[in-house]
């Protein structure tokens, strides 16, 4: 491989990367807390302020992770990137409970319900996921063993 094939093949692998970081940055940083808000919960801006900072965590993470692919480094930084989004969206939207008004001539009702549910829901899909990726690294490091394929595959057969 000429040596500038694997140039703009890292410069791809790098744009990879940080575009995974910047999905996942945009979800659990944005959407996720937007969605709260829609929901009523109260506190969570209606302009979702973008934290230089930790878009730039997503970010490099995600670079290194697809720069390793293949190796069980990437595992570990994607697991850290769900992670590190996971916690980001739980300190967004903790102690904010969503809200729900009615109100009619003479009368107001609101009722308040805790973000666990979305919480819940949120979380153990982002577990779901580093579990899905635990089982196809298995799969890849020793082929004999059955991975997230066999497993899912035997779930749904």
């Amino acid at each position: 491989m000429k040596r500038s094939e694997r140039r703009s093949r890292g410069f791809g692998e790098i744009a990879s990367g940080v575009v995974i970081g910047f999905v996942y940055y945009v979800i659990y940083v944005i959407l996720l807390p937007q969605l709260h808000r829609l929901l009523g919960a109260r506190g969570i801006s209606e302009h979702p302020i973008v934290d230089i900072t930790l878009a730039g965590f997503f970010l490099v993470i995600g670079a290194i992770a697809s720069i390793t692919r293949g190796t069980i480094y990437s595992f570990v930084l994607s697991a850290l990137l769900k992670v590190l989004g996971l916690l980001s969206y739980l300190l967004i939207v903790a102690n904010k409970p969503l809200s729900i008004t009615s109100t009619a001539p003479g009368y107001s009702l609101t009722i308040y319900l805790g973000p666990e549910p979305v919480i819940f829901v949120t979380s153990i899909w982002t577990l779901a996921t580093i579990l899905i990726d635990i089982l196809a690294i298995i799969e890849r490091l020793r082929p004999g063993v059955p991975g997230a394929v066999a497993y899912i595959e035997e779930a749904l057969g």
